[in-house]
């Protein structure tokens, strides 16, 4: 039996059941089930839907929009990838990157990783200090953008990915820091993206995450292609704390985030600044252990 026919013969699906049935991707789904009202129920950890109220719930709504959402986020960073550093200028400059490098320097053995690397604004101070850089982005349009730049200063140790933050194309505890700068409201689910930092950072290395506090400012969906409108820090704290992360710090980065609409209306957003630490790994000692077996 195929799946699809499993879907037709069952009354109440699981959450990657019902991602199914709306023919979007499970990320998709979640985001929808977040923002709309979707009948649904949690047993315990999991989500159940009943079918035929999922059913009759999309015959009244427009849910089919949701299942371009990532099409739509990769077409806008396409399309503003020639112009995008001299709109990161007008957002912040460079004085969040110099406190980012004053504050987390990787020292010359190190490997890091920047996600969301977008046209390498990070990565090509990253590589003046540390050993190599992983660069990841989406956008294919973005790290050419990046690759032209860092090949005119001979930045011959970073490595352009093209990857998802959700799936980071990046080996089990291989990266002395890793940074995540003004990413996560670009990104369907946050809280996975920082599970992948926890996984793929070295014990008692480090996730630097930069990004925006929570506004109203509900254009920036539209204009911006953002897919959160910020975030409360708490909730970020959760994620950090949910993933694995210790010593969790959340803090006012001390710069804001400049940006205006197509009707002219200019807002400074908050940002914030998420530290978190993946603990050591506890090598247990071997004559110590039989020691306290025989004790």
């Amino acid at each position: 039996m195929s799946e699809q026919q499993s879907i037709e013969n069952k009354e109440v699906l699981t959450l990657e059941e019902a991602s199914q049935l709306f023919q979007v991707s499970t990320k998709t789904f979640l985001k929808l089930l977040r923002e709309e009202n979707i009948p649904a129920r949690k047993v315990g950890r999991e989500w159940r839907f009943s079918k035929s109220a999922l059913l009759q719930w999309m015959s009244e709504g427009n849910s089919r929009d949701y299942s371009l959402i990532e099409d739509q986020n990769q077409a806008y960073f396409e399309q503003v990838a020639p112009v995008y550093d001299e709109l990161r200028k007008g957002c912040y400059g460079n004085a969040l990157r110099e406190m980012l490098i004053a504050k987390f320097t990787p020292k010359p053995g190190f490997e890091v990783a920047d996600i969301g690397t977008g046209t390498g604004y990070l990565a090509h101070t990253l590589a003046q200090y540390a050993k190599k850089v992983w660069a990841l982005d989406s956008s294919p349009a973005m790290l050419e953008v990046a690759r032209k730049d860092f090949l005119s200063h001979n930045l011959n140790n970073v490595i352009l990915i093209e990857g998802d933050a959700h799936d980071l194309p990046l080996n089990d505890n291989s990266q002395d820091l890793v940074y995540a700068n003004l990413l996560l409201h670009h990104i369907l689910e946050p809280s996975l993206a920082i599970k992948e930092m926890f996984r793929v950072v070295k014990p008692d290395g480090k996730a630097i995450i930069t990004d925006i506090d929570l506004h109203n400012y509900k254009w920036l969906k539209e204009e911006k292609s953002d897919l959160w409108l910020g975030f409360e820090r708490a909730e970020i704290k959760g994620w950090l704390q949910e993933a694995g992360f210790t010593a969790i710090e959340v803090t006012d980065l001390g710069c804001n985030c400049r940006t205006s609409s197509k009707s002219g209306t200019l807002v400074e957003i908050p940002m914030f600044l998420a530290v978190g630490t993946k603990p050591p790994t506890i090598k247990r000692n071997k004559n110590n252990y039989n020691k306290e077996v025989n004790h």
